[in-house]
């Protein structure tokens, strides 16, 4: 086992014949993703890099057209799609229950005093960045469609550094998807980890008689009460949509009956046994986009 004070000077005794390197691995902080994953792709090795890939796009960029142009492997930390919450909900909206998806929202909050490097802009650091790699990436994928448009809000409350601990992020996707994003930390009060909404009902997260589970509330194509639109000012018989029963249905998924992805084993297929990436690195560079919107729209840009 070898120790290095510098990625430098293990790179070095590379050049020198001295190390045989396959595949790094990067979890520096963000601010060195870029520059150290270029030097390991001039002397043809594979990375594996933490989220997000870089502070910027255009990093992000050069990070991608470096990989192509030596011919590398690079693939970044984005297990959050391989939670088994997320393996449970895609296969339950692939059946259909709540209709077409109109809005995902997915938050987290808590309180807290953050004073390391994830709490200085100059380091990369900021929630956007840190939790928000992690949740856009999820909901990116549970779409399956790229982003069309994005806004976005940045504050910085319970910080001790200047990055923001509080995001508000609201992403209209090109399939007309409404991803909705609270990372919040500064909040006394949890929000709803998650609410999944279709045209025909809705989804959430919750304890069901100790289990975690997704329960699901729809009501079937062809179910609802007769209606017809009315065109005039006076409702008839002075009744109101609110008065209509809306006949429910209801369906639990226990957590505990699926698995999540091995994110590991789909890490060492890639790298080792040449399948195909289990995040894409132009999922990872839509992410990175998506992350660029959002602070151009809270810059006022």
């Amino acid at each position: 086992l070898l120790a290095y004070p510098d990625y430098r000077a293990l790179l070095d005794d590379c050049t020198q014949g001295k190390c045989e390197l396959d595949l790094v691995v990067i979890a520096s902080p963000t601010t060195f993703h870029a520059e150290q994953a270029l030097a390991a792709f001039e002397l043809g090795i594979d990375v594996f890099c933490d989220k997000p890939i870089a502070p910027t796009l255009a990093q992000a960029d050069q990070m991608i057209a470096a990989a192509e142009t030596h011919g590398r492997k690079l693939m970044v930390y984005q297990p959050h799609r391989a939670r088994v919450e997320v393996v449970a909900l895609r296969e339950i909206l692939s059946q259909g229950l709540i209709g077409p998806l109109t809005m995902i929202k997915r938050a987290i909050s808590r309180y807290v005093r953050r004073d390391d490097w994830q709490a200085f802009s100059r380091y990369g650091g900021g929630m956007l960045n840190n939790y928000g790699a992690h949740y856009l990436d999820q909901l990116l994928y549970l779409s399956g469609s790229k982003a069309r448009k994005v806004s976005c809000a940045l504050r910085t409350v319970a910080s001790l550094g200047d990055a923001e601990d509080v995001v508000k992020a609201v992403i209209e996707t090109e399939s007309g998807v409404i991803l909705d994003v609270d990372i919040h930390m500064a909040a006394a009060h949890p929000f709803p980890p998650w609410q999944i909404l279709g045209k025909r009902g809705s989804i959430v997260l919750g304890q069901v008689q100790g289990d975690l589970a997704w329960q699901v509330r729809y009501f079937r194509e062809g179910e609802l009460p007769e209606m017809a639109a009315q065109d005039g000012l006076a409702a008839r018989g002075r009744r109101y949509p609110g008065n209509q029963p809306i006949p429910w249905r209801e369906a639990t998924f226990s957590i505990a009956e699926y698995e999540p992805v091995r994110f590991y084993e789909r890490c060492y297929a890639f790298y080792a046994l040449d399948d195909p990436p289990f995040v894409p690195i132009a999922e990872t560079r839509e992410v990175m986009r998506v992350l660029s919107k959002c602070r151009q729209s809270a810059a006022g840009r």
